[in-house]
This record gives C-alpha cells, structure tokens and sequence, in this order.
C-alpha cells in the first residue's frame, strides 16, 4: 500500500496489510484493501499500567430487535452453503482437517462464530498463497475422520461470541455519545483482552515457549491464564488448539498485552462483519433478519485513506 503523508503504513505480506493515521486526538484510523474497495475501523488510545494498547470503537450498533434475534433460537436448525457468500471458497478443502463448520445452526450465533473462524482462515490461505515465506507455517491440513479443532473448543469461541454480543446489545441501548473500556480497580481503562478468555489467532505472530520459538498463524487458538500484566508488559497465554507448523497445543508462553488486545479488536471486526451480513440479508440461505434498525456511531467512522 502507497504512504500517505501524516501516516504509518504496516504490511503483513504482499496483499495484506493497511495504513494508519490519526483522525483526531486519542484516536486512530486503519484503511484496508478487500475485494477490491477500502474498509476503515477506528481505534481510541487508551494506557494501562502504563502500557498503551488500541480499543476498537464500532462504527454501528443495531436496534433491540434485532440483538434479540441474533441471540435467539431459531424454531428450526438450518443448514449453510459457505460457497454462497458469494465468492469461491478453496481455503476450505485446505483447511479440511483443521476446520468443519457445523452441519446445521439452531442460533444466528453460532454462524456468527463459524464466519468469524472462516474469515481468519481464509485471510491465512490467501496470504500464504501469494508469499512463499508462510509456506512452512501454513500447510494443507489433510482431512481426517474429525476437525483438529474440536467441537468442544469451538463451543469456548461460542460462549465469547455470545458474550460480545451481549455486551454489544446493552451499548446498544445507551446513549451513543461515547463507548468507553470497563474501569479496573485503579480506575484505569481496562484492556477488553483482559476479560476475554478464548482468543482466534487473526494474524502471524512468533512467540517463545520453553525456550523455543514457534509461530501462531490464523485460526489457532489460545486461552488467556493470567489476569496481572507482568512487568514487561505481558500476560500467560496457551495454545488450546492449533494447525501443523503453529505451535503445538498446550505451548505456554508470555504475550505482548497489546497483541491480546489486538486479537480482541479483530474478533469484533469479524463479529461486526457477518452481523452486517445478518443484518442486510445478505447470508444467503438463513432466515431473514428483522429490521435492524441500525444506528451509526459517529467515534467509529472515518474517511478511507
């Protein structure tokens, strides 16, 4: 992507990555590139413990109603085409031994946790595919008689899902002149990642665990121990389940704050991604939403760069 001036511009590989600027003070803009037009999301600076992480702020919030279906059972299970969101899906054959989208959905939520799992690792496929560097860390997982990544692990990601929508639908209701991180007891911001509990790796990230270095790629994913930053910074996190040339399951290591924190914004990006797909109808196949009655958020919009 081509510098602007006033910005940074990060990189992730040759067809991934977006430029950041400031919109205002306190807050930031990211632009990125995806099927081909610029998405923005917008971040507030907060500190903690004298460390400084990024909070995403929403560019829209949804109306009752629609929180409440979006929470609810349907009368019926559905099932799902993936393919029909309206683009080729061949990351799924690669990942077939790693990932099985359930058959059938009794919740909106639980396809919100699907899309979410199938988005990170559709961005992983299509990254290693065009850069010969991820090669050894991103291999075909040959499908077996079950998905690595269990039905009892993904049921954890759910009960995140859930609780961020949750949380999203009681924002919902207050006035939207600010969205602001819980207090900690020192009356400091609180990172939203030290609530979160189950994290989806969203992007490579190399780590250290007992003395030895292993790389976390998207999709794998990590269980947040401890509650206190130390020192430097970081808190106890473990692989809980992961794909072949990540780091293997049970791998413990100490994770930046800010790196958990932006594992927690890009799992709301996502979330956010596909209710705007319930929202507009536009999941082909699932029950009609009802009337989102969305409201923009004004903090959590800017101009593409």
């Amino acid at each position: 992507m081509r510098g602007v001036p006033g910005s940074r511009t990060v990189s992730y590989g040759p067809n991934r990555g977006f430029v950041e600027r400031n919109v205002r003070p306190g807050y930031i803009s990211r632009t990125y590139v995806g099927f081909g037009r610029p998405y923005v999301y917008v971040y507030r600076e907060y500190r903690y413990r004298g460390f400084p992480y990024y909070h995403y702020v929403p560019a829209f919030y949804y109306g009752p109603r629609f929180y409440s279906w979006v929470l609810a059972p349907w009368l019926v299970p559905v099932p799902y085409a993936w393919v029909g969101i309206g683009r080729p899906a061949p990351w799924f054959g690669y990942y077939a031994g790693y990932f099985a989208p359930y058959p059938l959905y009794s919740s909106p939520y639980f396809w919100l946790t699907d899309y979410l799992l199938a988005e990170d690792l559709r961005l992983a496929y299509e990254a290693q595919k065009a850069s010969a560097r991820n090669q050894s860390a991103a291999q075909p997982v040959a499908a077996g008689q079950e998905a690595a990544l269990s039905p009892a692990i993904k049921a954890l990601i759910v009960e995140e899902v859930k609780q961020q929508l949750q949380t999203e639908s009681l924002a919902s209701l207050r006035t939207l002149t600010s969205e602001e991180p819980e207090l900690g007891n020192g009356g400091e911001s609180l990172p939203s990642a030290l609530k979160q509990r189950f994290f989806v790796v969203s992007s490579d990230l190399d780590v250290t665990s007992g003395g030895r270095a292993c790389a976390l790629t998207p999709g794998d994913i990590l269980q947040r121990q401890s509650k206190e930053l130390a020192a430097d910074g970081t808190v106890l996190a473990e692989v809980v389940s992961s794909k072949p040339g990540s780091c293997p399951a049970e791998s413990v290591f100490a994770i930046a704050m800010d790196d958990l924190q932006e594992m927690h914004n890009q799992f709301r990006e996502q979330i956010d991604a596909g209710l705007k797909l319930l929202a507009e109808n536009h999941a082909n196949g699932l029950p009609a939403a009802p009337p989102s009655e969305e409201q923009k958020y004004l903090e959590g919009t800017a101009a593409p760069v």
